[in-house]
């Protein structure tokens, strides 16, 4: 009996660590400062046989997580304060609760591209999570990401917004700049404007 309690104790101990798992605990020890004082940080991991890397940014936002969760969920004002953005529809409402969104974006020589994804969402208390899979885009192979949101501070957010693209030919694939340049505007985007609703 006493052999089954310290087994089951030493088992507890050690998961308690991976079940307390933060969204902190990810940030780079050397970036904790830079993400203190309001910058985003960028982390990548290259994927093999990937011509772009898997995009990991991290931004402390001054808004409560359920404004965030509200603003992440807020299709029809995506377009306003997203950059590049014409439109987001929902295009179906699962069972699961689960949505399949089109966006129109501008798109460099093609004017605009529209491409679909499959969204899913985790909320447990102030944490949550949105997941998508791609569905289908003209420029693509498949794209998966998602935007974690947890407690920070006081009345703030910590966001991690995570992106993995692989495009459908190499003429795209030298456009990874790009795709930085853009995953950086979009969470600057959601900051600003999490924020700005947060005042009101």
């Amino acid at each position: 009996m006493k052999i089954r309690v310290s087994l089951l104790a030493a088992f507890i101990a050690l998961a308690s660590p991976l079940a307390q798992a933060d969204i902190l605990s990810e940030v780079p020890a050397d970036s904790k400062t830079q993400l203190t004082a309001g910058e985003v940080v960028v982390t990548s991991e290259d994927i093999k046989g990937a011509p772009w890397p898997k995009l990991v940014l991290y931004q402390v936002v001054d808004a409560p997580p359920q404004v965030l969760i509200n603003l992440l969920t807020d299709y029809d004002a995506a377009p306003a304060y997203t950059p590049g953005l014409i439109s987001a529809k929902i295009l179906a409402t699962n069972a699961d609760g689960s949505k399949d969104i089109e966006y129109t974006v501008k798109a460099p020589l093609l004017q605009k591209i529209s491409y679909s994804v499959h969204n899913t969402y985790v909320k447990k208390g102030d944490n949550f999570t949105v997941n998508w899979d791609l569905i289908h885009s003209p420029l693509a192979k498949t794209s998966t990401g998602s935007i974690r949101v947890e407690p920070y501070g006081k009345n703030q957010s910590l966001m991690c917004y995570t992106n993995f693209v692989v495009p459908i030919t190499n003429l795209v694939a030298g456009m990874k700049g790009d795709a930085l340049k853009s995953a950086k505007e979009t969470v600057a985007a959601i900051k600003q404007e999490a924020e700005r609703r947060a005042k009101n």
